[in-house]
C-alpha cells in the first residue's frame, strides 16, 4: 500500500513517476519512458523469480519463503545456494543500455524497488478499492473517476504466458475477481447518474470479462 500511496499521491502532483513501467495485464512486458524494451532473461527461474515479485510488489519476501515457492521441498543448503544464483541472474537480465538494479535487499528479505518501477496491477488495485471505497461513501464522481481508471488499467488477465504456476495463478484469480467488483461498480455508479448508454456498454463489458473469466 506505501507503493500504492506514492503513485497517487505522484499522480495528484502531476509529477512524472518512475521511468520503467512493467505491464502484467494481457503478458508480461516493459517499457521504459513509454518505450517498449526487451529483457532477456538469464534463466527461466530468473524470470519466475520477478514475476513473484510483482505479486509482492511492495511487501519484503524472505528468502525462505521464495525458495520454498521455487524450489519445493529443496534442502536448505541447495536452497540457499540456488537463489543467490538466481538472484544474480535476475539482476544481470536488468543489465545493459539502462542499467537498473531491480531488487533491494534486507537481510534475508527482498523487494522490488518501485522506485524504479510502476506496475499497473498494483496501480489497478489502488484504483479499484479506491472506487469502490467512494462509491459506499456516496462520493459518485470521484468513484466513477477511480474506478474507470482501474478498468482502463486492465487489459487481460495477469501474467498468462504462465497458465499452471499456482502462485501467478492465485493472484491472477484475486484480480479477476476484483476486476469483477470494478464492472458491477461502474455500472452502480453508472445507473446513479442516469447514463443508460455506460450502464448498456458495462453490461455487455461484464457479460464478456465473465465469459473470460470461466474460460
Amino acid at each position: 500500500m506505501v507503493a500504492q500511496r506514492k503513485i497517487a499521491m505522484t499522480e495528484e502532483r502531476g509529477e512524472e513517476g518512475p521511468a520503467l513501467h512493467i505491464n502484467s495485464f494481457g503478458g508480461l512486458s516493459i517499457s521504459y519512458q513509454v518505450t517498449p524494451i526487451s529483457i532477456v532473461w538469464e534463466s527461466q527461474k530468473a524470470r519466475i523469480l520477478f514475476c513473484y515479485l510483482l505479486i509482492s510488489y511492495d511487501q519484503w519476501l524472505h528468502r525462505d519463503k521464495l525458495i520454498e515457492m521455487i524450489w519445493p521441498g529443496c534442502d536448505l543448503s541447495s536452497g540457499a545456494k540456488n537463489f543467490k544464483t538466481t538472484l544474480s541472474r535476475l539482476r544481470k537480465s536488468f543489465s545493459g543500455p539502462r542499467t537498473v538494479n531491480p531488487v533491494l535487499s534486507l537481510g534475508e528479505a527482498i523487494r522490488l524497488d518501485y522506485s524504479v518501477f510502476s506496475l499497473d496491477s498494483s496501480q489497478f488495485k489502488y484504483h479499484a478499492s479506491s472506487g469502490i471505497k467512494m462509491l459506499a461513501r456516496g462520493e459518485i464522481s470521484l468513484a466513477r473517476k477511480y474506478l474507470e481508471t482501474a478498468q482502463d488499467l486492465y487489459r487481460g488477465p495477469f501474467l498468462p504466458e504462465e497458465p499452471f504456476d499456482p502462485y501467478i495463478s492465485a493472484e491472477r484469480n484475486e484480480l479477476e475477481k476484483l476486476h469483477t467488483s470494478v464492472l458491477s461498480s461502474l455500472e452502480k455508479v453508472y445507473q446513479i447518474e442516469g447514463n443508460q448508454d455506460a450502464v448498456e456498454a458495462i453490461t455487455l463489458l461484464r457479460n464478456v470479462a465473465g465469459m473470460a473469466h470461466q474460460s
